[in-house]
This record gives C-alpha cells, sequence and structure tokens, in this order.
C-alpha cells in the first residue's frame, strides 16, 4: 500500500499546472481587425510548433507503451521471483509514463485546430471566443514548456524511479536495483527535456506584440570596430 501511494504522490506531483487567465481581458473592445490579427499570429505560432510536439507526444508514448508490453510479458515468462521483481518495475513505470501522456497530452500536438474558424463559426462572438481558446493553448503550451526545468518535474522523475530500485532491492537484486534506477532516471530526463520548449518565447513574443508586455528597456552589445570595440546600449 505504501508503493501505491508513493506513485499516487508522484504521478500527482508530475501532473502539469493549470494554465493562468487570458491575456486579453475584453476582447469586446478589439476591433474586427485586431482581432483577427491576433488570432493570425496565434495560429501560426502554434501551427509552427505541432509537428516537433506531435512527434513528441506520440513517439514517448509508443515508448513507454513498449515497455508495458516488454515488462508484462518479460514477467510472465520468467520463473525466478528476482528478474519477475525488475520486470514488473518496468511495467509499471511505463504504465505511468503512458497514463501521463494519455491523460495530460502535450497541449501542441494539434497545432491551431482547436481555434479552426470551422468549428466556431463567423460571427463576432464566434472570433472573441477563437481569441479566447488560442490563448488558452498558447499559454498551456507555454506552461508545458517550463516543466523541462521545473524542479518538481525532475524530483518526480528520480522519486519514482527510487520507489522502483527500492522493490527491487526488497528481492535482493541490488545490482538490478541501482541498473533499473540510472536507465530509469535517464530515460525519464530525456523524456523532460526533449518536450518542446518554443512555447515560451512564442507567449512572450505575443503579448509583447500586443502590448500585454513590454519588451526589454535596457539591453547592451559590443560591437567590434576598426579601432577595437564599440559597447553599445539601448534603453
Amino acid at each position: 500500500m505504501r508503493i501505491v501511494a508513493s506513485l499516487l504522490f508522484l504521478l500527482a506531483l508530475w501532473a502539469p499546472a493549470v494554465a493562468g487567465a487570458q491575456v486579453t481581458r475584453n476582447p469586446s473592445a478589439l476591433s474586427d481587425a485586431e482581432l483577427d490579427e491576433r488570432i493570425a499570429f496565434i495560429e501560426e505560432r502554434l501551427d509552427a510548433g505541432e509537428t516537433y510536439a506531435k512527434y513528441w507526444q506520440w513517439g514517448w508514448t509508443g515508448a513507454y507503451s513498449m515497455g508495458v508490453v516488454i515488462g508484462t510479458t518479460q514477467a510472465s515468462l520468467t520463473d525466478s521471483g528476482k528478474n519477475r521483481a525488475n520486470y514488473v518495475t518496468t511495467a509499471v513505470k511505463g504504465v505511468i509514463g503512458t497514463t501521463r501522456l494519455v491523460f495530460w497530452p502535450h497541449p501542441g500536438r494539434n497545432g491551431a485546430d482547436e481555434i479552426d474558424e470551422s468549428l466556431f463559426g463567423t460571427t463576432r462572438s464566434a472570433q472573441e471566443r477563437r481569441l479566447q481558446r488560442g490563448e488558452e493553448i498558447l499559454q498551456e503550451v507555454a506552461d508545458k514548456a517550463t516543466h523541462r526545468t521545473n524542479w518538481k518535474s525532475h524530483a518526480a522523475n528520480v522519486g519514482l524511479n527510487l520507489v522502483g530500485a527500492g522493490f527491487i532491492l526488497g528481492f535482493g537484486h541490488a545490482t538490478d536495483a541501482a541498473e533499473s534506477f540510472g536507465v530509469g532516471v535517464a530515460v525519464g530526463t530525456a523524456q523532460i527535456l526533449s518536450a518542446p520548449k518554443r512555447g515560451i518565447q512564442d507567449l512572450e513574443d505575443y503579448q509583447t506584440r500586443f502590448g500585454m508586455k513590454t519588451s526589454k528597456r535596457f539591453d547592451w552589445s559590443i560591437t567590434p570596430t576598426l579601432g577595437g570595440a564599440a559597447l553599445n546600449v539601448t534603453f
């Protein structure tokens, strides 16, 4: 029961955070041209990130699903209790990885399909709903990108593999426990760090372009000149 409770806690820790409120507070105050411009920007950015997000989503879902199949098959065929513990651990970690990707899929995997005009209509109110939903997805994609460096994601990864290693160690296989931990952490880290990261920049560009966030006021650079170098400062 303790192992199950630990896995459920880690799964909750690993769950994505909910994105914040829409960045346009009053869409009805926008002109039709402004509304169209914002929607077009969002569509372009979401479509630009769709291919990689889709490959990441289904590639890792397939990889974890394969771990479930391999682990379950090997566990059912072996006569060794020690080996079975290792295989069961592989299968369980595969189930957890697959579950996360199925229930919390990458929000950018469908590009701008969710805000296609054919789904909403062409009325003014429909365009406002398109903008609101588009901004929600843009923020969800950005939020997903922050998980690459979020300590909770990496802590959950390490914790999950510690639980698995402890289960294997309980059957007396220290070498297998260490190997399972090392490989599991490496795979989990690869999955986290390989996630699409462009969403953060896309959201920042959107907020800057449409006046919700000012660009950096202070910046500096060094430019080579014939006599040496020049320091350029902008405000």
